[in-house]
């Protein structure tokens, strides 16, 4: 797709900003393209995996209508009325329950002192800790978050305790804290800094909560996220 009509499609989804933060973030971190433009449905692929898609689309039909022509997706996070469910149906995706976007937009950095605690770099010979506290089916998509410089361990007194990093589509995730390290600040200080890490890099920090998440949603609008609980979104796995 040519630079005018991909420039027209990132302006269509900034309308609803936060609703298509993660679309518009692939986009400008240069992890993404728009492959399909009609009317109020955009399609982005991920460059790195072009089998996982980004979507939104104004309805069933026009969802299925942007894959025409196109290997079947492996994955897509999809937005829009039924169109999951329909990509659930045609492609045999596995719906893993909708949730929503929140994106850090002050620009300002945070504060994330907490006492005894460092934050690192994750490293490899780690790599069974993180897939003993984290269910994430592949092994070598777990290696490449680490080998990218996207997953950070949260050392706690010269003790793993915990960790953070960017979920395939770019958005903060994957964090844990090990239970006995748990109600000391640890999760909220790594979230603060993996805001500032976006930052650092010209990033919108943004990341996705299930709907029914009331104790993330409060954690994250104590952060400074603004948070939309009007749209939803939904990772469809294949």
């Amino acid at each position: 797709m040519n630079s005018e009509r991909q420039q027209a499609a990132i302006r269509f989804l900034e309308r609803e900003y936060i609703w298509h933060v993660d679309m518009l973030e692939a986009l400008r971190r240069g992890r993404g393209q728009v492959v399909y433009f009609e009317g109020s449905t955009v399609l982005v692929r991920r460059s790195e995996m072009p089998d996982f898609y980004l979507l939104t689309a104004e309805s069933p039909e026009a969802g299925l209508a942007a894959f025409v022509g196109r290997p079947d997706p492996r994955c897509v996070v999809a937005r829009g009325p039924g169109v999951p469910e329909t990509l659930e149906a045609r492609f045999g995706l596995q719906l893993s329950g909708y949730c929503c976007n929140v994106a850090y937009l002050k620009g300002e950095k945070l504060a994330w002192d907490c006492p005894g605690l460092l934050i690192r770099p994750f490293r490899v010979e780690e790599l069974p800790q993180f897939l003993a506290h984290y269910d994430i089916e592949d092994e070598a998509e777990a290696r490449a978050h680490i080998e990218k410089g996207e997953l950070f361990a949260a050392e706690y007194e010269g003790k793993l305790a915990g960790f953070m990093g960017l979920h395939a589509d770019g958005s903060m995730g994957l964090l844990e804290v090990f239970p006995e390290y748990r109600k000391l600040g640890i999760g909220r200080a790594i979230e603060k800094f993996f805001i500032n890490f976006c930052l650092d890099r010209g990033w919108t920090p943004y990341g996705q909560v299930f709907c029914d998440n009331e104790k993330s949603f409060s954690l994250q609008a104590n952060l400074g996220m603004t948070v939309d609980r009007t749209k939803r979104l939904c990772w469809c796995m294949g």
